[in-house]
């Protein structure tokens, strides 16, 4: 059985109540749900929440509801560390074969891309599956500012020496937090999704948005209308 495992702490300080947030009519929490509902890829569907209003989205949109411990519901703890938590339950033993993490973060990924990641992962049971998506600006032209004195460090001049055009430089991914996927057997054995072998699932950039910015959840709410999440 493959589980899709949701976690969606209550806390947020640069949104506040962000997972139980309405976005264009409907609690974003209930977003990723629908789509992964939508996929047919799963036996269960678990959020996991320290918050009573987000397990109460949870539940009315058809997901088993699970109270996280108090100890895992702080700001600095990690989804993986909740998962192990969850999988390593005696109840829960042998259950899952598979388990997909989805963070109600990012709402706009679709049920087909849902569906793709699974299979991507089937092809090699040993591999973790992260989604993934070019950074806007190349990171090699990063610097660091000093914003009492505005100096402007150039972390690796040797680029800025060669060209300061964004074209000169091959293009960086990174991971979004749309869609996470591993055998249980194998994320029990590293508590991670990151330990060889990865392969990296793309995902375009209007449908890898991860929420984390009030400008950010404004630009959401027009992408939300454009029905691009089934």
């Amino acid at each position: 059985m493959t589980l899709c495992f949701i976690p969606a702490r209550g806390g947020s300080k640069r949104i506040p109540g962000k997972n139980s947030r309405t976005l264009a009519g409907k609690p974003l929490l209930s977003w990723t749900i629908a789509a992964a509902k939508a996929s047919g890829c799963f036996g269960e569907f678990v959020v996991s929440s320290d918050d009573e209003r987000i397990l109460e989205i949870a539940s009315a949109n058809g997901a088993a509801a699970d109270r996280r411990s108090e100890h895992l519901s702080g700001d600095r703890v990690r989804f993986v560390e909740v998962l192990d938590e969850y999988l390593r339950r005696p109840e829960n033993a042998g259950r899952f074969q598979r388990v997909v993490v989805l963070l109600p973060t990012c709402p706009f990924r679709s049920a087909a891309d849902i569906r793709a990641a699974v299979e991507l992962q089937s092809q090699n049971a040993d591999a973790f599956v992260v989604s993934v998506n070019p950074y806007e600006f190349p990171p090699e032209f990063a610097c660091d500012f000093d914003s009492a004195t505005h100096a402007l460090r150039l972390r690796q001049p040797d680029v800025y020496a060669r060209s300061t055009q964004s074209q000169s430089v091959v293009p960086a991914f990174h991971p979004n937090g749309a869609i996470y996927v591993g055998s249980v057997a194998r994320f029990l054995e590293t508590q991670s999704f990151y330990v060889p072998p990865v392969l990296g699932f793309l995902l375009p950039p209007e449908r890898a948005m991860d929420l984390d910015h009030p400008h950010q959840w404004e630009l959401a709410e027009h992408l939300a209308s454009k029905h691009l999440n089934p």
